[in-house]
């Protein structure tokens, strides 16, 4: 018998221990992001309570009916999930969660809020959950400071007033656009401008790249600019709050479609958006207050490159949470035109165009040079490659980590002042049109070899070269002066220089228009004033005299 009543005792305390043993409940209050003063609710603030519950050794998907007793002057803020109540004079809040068979965890956020008759001093809150045979209890204390951060002046009698509920709320204190990822002050448009890419010739650039088909889920996952949100949250309260970015239209402030959200694009149909694509018309994202007094947002803003319409527009920033809705208007301005870019593309299949009509030419150049001026261009290609096109490749990237978008002031010392030097000189031993196109193909043939840079936008680049400075020297008289004298040589080396300030511009337009790259009006015109008119100038200038001398050493 007392062997009996033990095994039976051992059976009841271990069926206990397992009852027991199937669910860890875990509360927080006040949960806290910051961390800091993580046991103090300061006056008059919204904080969450943390409720995780975990189950194991579960052996069927049960419920579990919760039960919060808040201390005199908490309330519960009711939503779809928890229902407030009041029982033997404390305010409750109650819930039902299922939980999971086997193993699992279910954890939700309810936010409390202390009212006027909230006392200052310890508290504590009590947490109950029941379940099929098992129930835990939980009791949370914590310190409410009524005080801090709502007292307000004292009147002239040395009382305190009331405080004011819309001054001691969380609000929107400020929108700045557009900015980049970290947060800073996009230079590239002015202050409530964004440039939004124009997709219709998307395929062309991708083409012209090389890249092949678009792909439309990329695009529409990258964001067209970021947006800076600056929140000010007196009560420090502790919360999730919703975000939401629309575009309205100034004239009717009906809204308009545009905006959109990252990752709506549907695998099923290929590329590109479907379904609900542009019936929601806005960017949503959730941010959370972490109870600090002043918390900045650095939210990205999507649009819909398919329906957006460039135009004056007031960008509407609501964020929402818990009941409350905070809604603020920014002027915004969408453009989407790029006219130089397009202008230089253009420019350059008619350059490409003028080359294919007068390529028969070449072959008369060569038979007029004869076998020793063909070689000689082709001697001057190779230094060119060899002196300009291999370090400027090899040693360019290096230059550009150390001095950034300015490394091409320093490589243009070799592709401005070296070359202009070998074009001239070799112009100046044989003076025939042509040449200088047979030196420039050559040598894009030895870079395209080595390198493989056979592209379609490299042969647009040199389409515009040739073009433009056959143009200058055939215009300027260069083939049919019988002598060059000083003051010409400086004058044509003047309209050269000129010549590649305007190539320069429209290769730069060209990387804009193909590769999005943005370079800043002062940018282009540095670059154009100094690789353009002064390197050119002076290495033609150099030119002229380098071949004068070789000149006189070959016996012309």
């Amino acid at each position: 018998m007392k062997l009996r009543s033990i095994v039976l005792t051992l059976l009841l305390l271990l069926c206990t221990q397992l009852a027991w043993a199937g669910v860890s409940l875990d509360v927080v209050y006040p949960y806290n992001l910051d961390k800091s003063d993580k046991h103090v609710v300061h006056g008059g603030s919204t904080m969450p309570l943390y409720i995780n519950i975990k189950s194991f050794d579960v052996p069927h998907e049960q419920q579990a009916r919760l039960k919060v007793i808040l201390p005199e002057g908490f309330s519960a803020l009711p939503d779809d999930k928890w229902q407030a109540g009041a029982e033997n004079g404390h305010n409750i809040a109650t819930s039902a969660w299922m939980l999971p068979a086997d193993f699992g965890q279910t954890f939700d956020l309810l936010y409390l809020r202390p009212d006027s008759n909230a006392r200052s001093g310890e508290q504590k809150l009590v947490v109950q959950v029941q379940g099929e045979g098992w129930e835990q209890q939980r009791e949370v204390a914590f310190t409410y400071d009524a005080q801090k951060d709502t007292a307000q002046d004292a009147d002239a009698v040395g009382k305190k007033k009331k405080p004011d509920a819309r001054r001691f709320n969380w609000y929107i204190q400020n929108v700045t656009l557009p900015v980049d990822n970290l947060g800073n002050k996009d230079e590239r448009a002015a202050e409530g401008v964004i440039y939004v890419r124009d997709t219709t010739l998307e395929g062309f650039r991708n083409r012209m790249m090389g890249d092949g088909a678009t792909n439309w889920s990329a695009v529409f996952n990258h964001p067209a600019t970021f947006l800076l949100l600056d929140m000010r949250n007196p009560q420090r309260d502790v919360r999730l709050l919703k975000f939401k970015a629309e575009l309205i239209d100034k004239a009717t402030g009906k809204l308009v479609p545009g905006l959109c959200t990252a990752g709506k694009n549907d695998n099923d149909s290929e590329h590109g958006w479907a379904g609900d694509t542009g019936n929601n018309n806005e960017t949503t994202a959730l941010i959370s207050l972490d109870g600090q007094k002043a918390q900045t947002f650095i939210i990205p803003l999507y649009v819909d490159y398919f329906t957006i319409l460039a135009g004056d527009y007031s960008l509407r920033i609501t964020v929402s949470g818990n009941g409350q809705e905070k809604v603020q208007e920014v002027p915004l301005t969408i453009t989407k035109t790029h006219n130089l870019g397009l202008l230089a593309v253009g420019f350059s299949f008619l350059c490409l165009g003028a080359l294919v009509v007068f390529s028969y030419k070449l072959k008369s150049c060569i038979y007029k040079i004869g076998a020793k001026g063909a070689i000689t261009v082709a001697l001057f290609a190779a230094l060119a490659f060899g002196g300009i096109t291999l370090p400027t490749t090899l040693l360019g990237d290096l230059l550009h980590v150390f001095l950034g978008p300015f490394s091409g002031l320093f490589t243009g010392v070799l592709s401005g002042v070296l070359q202009y030097l070998l074009v001239v000189s070799l112009l100046v031993l044989f003076r025939a049109p042509g040449v200088l196109s047979l030196m420039y193909l050559v040598k894009y043939m030895l870079s395209g070899l080595m390198f493989g840079h056979f592209t379609p936008l490299g042969l647009l680049s040199l389409c515009v070269n040739i073009v433009i400075l056959e143009a200058i020297l055939y215009f300027s008289g260069f083939y049919r002066k019988q002598e060059l004298g000083k003051r010409y040589m400086l004058f044509v080396a003047v309209l050269l220089g000129v010549g590649d300030a305007l190539i320069t511009f429209v290769n730069l337009q060209q990387m804009m228009f193909f590769y999005r790259l943005y370079y800043a009006d002062w940018y282009l015109a540095l670059y154009m004033l100094v690789n353009g008119v002064l390197y050119s100038s002076i290495g033609a200038w150099l030119g002229a005299k380098t071949g004068s001398k070789l000149q006189q050493v070959m016996g012309e």
